[in-house]
């Protein structure tokens, strides 16, 4: 009964997942479309943060207020998060006012390897890392390489 937890838990994780992506591509795309229309891209990039935040707040609006208090140490790791997200994001689409996005999204390929490097550094007995999850990601980083030469 416990592997069919674990793998019912990793097959949400893995649909969480994909749906994740296609938000990231498809938010992507609709800021492209703004940009080359003119619009600032951080405007694009507050509104985007602001409607996630709203959106995200809505979800859990039930659980903030009967949950368990936030800790304060959480409270700063979330803060930093979406400081660092927010210039992520604000970065990519003043980089999309200047390239196609053809050529800018590839480069976003990239975070596979930053986010290992970040547990290898940062999350040292907390996260382990596989041979295959390493190999995976070199994939991940030699298919964005090639994009890059052939672009």
């Amino acid at each position: 009964m416990a592997g069919s937890a674990d793998t019912r838990r990793i097959t949400i994780g893995l649909v969480l997942a994909v749906l994740a992506m296609l938000s990231f591509v498809t938010g992507g795309l609709l800021a492209n479309h703004l940009v080359d229309g003119g619009a600032s891209p951080r405007v694009v990039a507050f509104y985007e943060a602001l409607f996630g935040l709203a959106f995200t707040l809505a979800i859990r609006l039930r659980a903030l207020r009967s949950g368990p208090s936030l800790v304060a140490s959480g409270v700063g790791w979330m803060l930093a998060a979406g400081v660092l997200f927010a210039l992520a994001t604000g970065s990519f689409y003043t980089a999309l006012a200047r390239l196609d996005y053809s050529v800018a999204a590839p480069i976003t390929g990239a975070v596979p390897l930053a986010s290992y490097l970040f547990v290898l550094i940062m999350l040292r007995g907390y996260e382990r890392l596989t041979p295959r999850v390493v190999f995976g990601a070199a994939l991940v980083v030699a298919g964005v390489g090639l994009i890059g030469v052939v672009n």
